[in-house]
């Protein structure tokens, strides 16, 4: 066949023309540099990332004629022989078909020998963690202790099927995922070479599919290639060509479930299983899309945990940023727990149907800043325009209707006569405090009467909650520049909300009174009642349990009591 798939007529035949594996090549041209290079090496990392590539490269740039060098000519015999793959002193094994005991025997034996025509004799074996434990042990000492002219390179997946006293005995390097921008970006440059155009969008999505895998990209887009009859290639066409999703239609599943849109969900379903795309793929694509929307809430658009576009990031960053994390966490995990129904299922619609359905049921949570937004606001509504009873239920706001129960008093705090509004804004004073009193002018100032009442009037307009707290304290004590207010029996809601609004309570008194304010919560009643109510719950749960007909169905079912 004169064809040539790009994964070999592109493959890198320098260290500077490798993807994404910038900290291995270096490390590799200077051990070669320094004449530091290890007799074993290991090569480890997903599939598709450059393992055989740079052993082979690290075979030419030992055996070339002008080497060793870190920069191998690719014109000498040598490395023209490494290239074309019958090279007689660069041996390529695999460790899937030859893992026998008697075939690393005959290596051993072998080993002795000088290379023929090149400096080194070098011994590459891929996946080498199919070899057999008795191959490995065969393998223990010559490869500890080689002749002067062997070098052994080793390419896996799985390091973690190689012995530990293999291990031991290899220089081991990492190679990691390629990020989706360099795939992207070194396919556009392939395109280029060869003639097509290609949008960004299309690239990156192959990119994306390819997870990490630099060949397996390059594969992707050689069907993409092949499928095209014009060298311009549209969008619809790669996704027809390799049968994977819009990217939208992740964005469609995720708004009709935070919609509670039933009906799309299962429009969304019917249209992918109608398009032949493999539903299972199409649910782990669900897993990832809702993964990659719980790591940019928690972490941000910026995560490099996330391997998609920065358009796509920005999408998603824009949607979970009204959600809550708790949410999303909650999605995920019925998605995770639901996945074996999913993928044993002889029904795999009817499942991914009824999977995507319970999410719908799931409570996105309270806001509790929208919560305590909407109380400012009522509390501001109800006491500007005090409630009439008498009033139409159509004249109400829908926050009114929400919060305010019907046929009931008004809460403590919110009353809606108009005797109990005046009541509120007008405390009684306490001994030691005169309420009238107008505080010490500043001098050359001309100021009009300021008293404790009119101050709790100016914070209702802006600070209405602050307002209705105030307005149930207690002033225990006055002096000349400053005024202790004490709140009994408050809650930590109320002292959080305090906490947060102290500094401008008290700009606000000094600019108004001319004094400090400093306030009391006083919560003893609170703790002790709780402490009462925790003790009768447990005496309560105790006589429970003594109870003769639970102690008799202990006894019957020699049971265990769990609650």
């Amino acid at each position: 066949m004169s064809y040539q798939v790009l994964a070999l007529k592109y493959r890198p035949q320098t260290f500077d023309k490798v993807v994404g594996q910038s900290h291995v090549t270096t490390t590799l041209s200077n051990a070669i540099s320094k004449d530091r290079v290890a007799h074993a090496i290991l090569f480890t990392g997903p599939r598709g990332t450059g393992k055989t590539t740079l052993a082979r490269i690290l075979a030419k740039a030992m055996n070339c004629k002008e080497g060793p060098t870190s920069q191998p000519c690719n014109n000498c015999k040598i490395c023209t022989d490494i290239i074309e793959g019958h090279c007689t002193d660069v041996f390529e094994i695999d460790g899937a078909s030859n893992n026998s005991v008697d075939q690393i025997r005959d290596l051993r034996e072998n080993v002795t020998y000088m290379p023929s025509s090149a400096k080194y004799k070098i011994y590459i074996i891929d996946e080498v963690h199919m070899l057999s434990t008795a191959a490995f042990n065969a393998l223990l000492k010559t490869l500890e202790e080689p002749p002067e002219h062997v070098m052994f390179i080793f390419a896996t997946t799985e390091a973690h099927k190689i012995p530990a006293t293999i291990l031991s005995r290899c220089q081991r390097h990492d190679l990691g995922r390629i990020s989706l921008e360099m795939i992207s970006s070194h396919l556009q440059h392939l395109c280029k070479n060869e003639g097509f155009s290609i949008k960004k969008q299309s690239l990156d999505l192959i990119a994306q599919e390819a997870d990490g895998s630099i060949r397996d990209a390059l594969s992707l887009l050689d069907r993409v290639l092949s499928s095209a009859n014009t060298k311009e290639i549209e969008h619809t066409r790669v996704l027809d060509s390799l049968g994977i999703l819009d990217r939208q239609i992740m964005h469609d599943i995720s708004a009709a479930i935070f919609k509670n849109d039933g009906a799309r969900l299962i429009d969304i379903i019917e249209e992918v299983n109608n398009s032949g795309i493999d539903l299972k793929k199409f649910y782990s694509d669900i897993l990832s899309h809702f993964r990659n929307m719980n790591v940019i809430k928690i972490c941000g658009k910026d995560s490099p945990a996330v391997n998609i576009t920065d358009s796509e990031k920005e999408k998603i960053f824009q949607i979970v940023s009204v959600l809550s994390s708790g949410f999303i966490n909650t999605i995920l995990q019925i998605l995770l727990d639901e996945e074996s129904i999913v993928k044993y299922s002889s029904h795999t619609k009817t499942a991914i149907e009824m999977v995507l359905l319970k999410l719908l049921q799931v409570n996105p949570g309270a806001q509790i800043d929208k919560i305590i937004s909407q109380l400012d606001i009522l509390a501001k509504q109800i006491n500007l325009n005090p409630i009439d009873p008498n009033r139409a239920a159509s004249e109400l706001s829908p926050l009114q209707h929400k919060f305010e129960p019907a046929q009931k008093p008004a809460a403590k705090g919110y009353p809606a006569k108009d005797t109990d509004i005046q009541a509120v804004r007008e405390p009684v004073p306490t001994p030691g405090y005169d309420a009238n009193l107008e505080p010490s002018p500043e001098p050359n100032k001309s100021r009009t009467k300021r008293t404790w009442k009119e101050f709790l009037n100016k914070i209702e307009q802006t600070l209405p909650f602050m307002f209705a707290l105030l307005s149930k304290g207690k002033v225990t004590q006055t002096k000349t520049s400053e005024i202790i207010v004490e709140l009994k029996n408050g809650s930590s809601f109320d002292k959080t909300r305090l906490e947060r609004k102290k500094h401008e309570l008290q700009k606000i008194c000094k600019e108004f009174l001319d004094k400090s304010l400093i306030i009391k919560i006083l919560s003893e009643n609170n703790n002790l009642t709780r402490n009462n109510k925790k003790k009768n719950e447990m005496k309560a749960k105790q006589a429970s349990f003594n109870h003769p007909l639970v102690v008799e169905a202990q006894k019957i079912f020699n049971g265990e009591i769990i609650n």
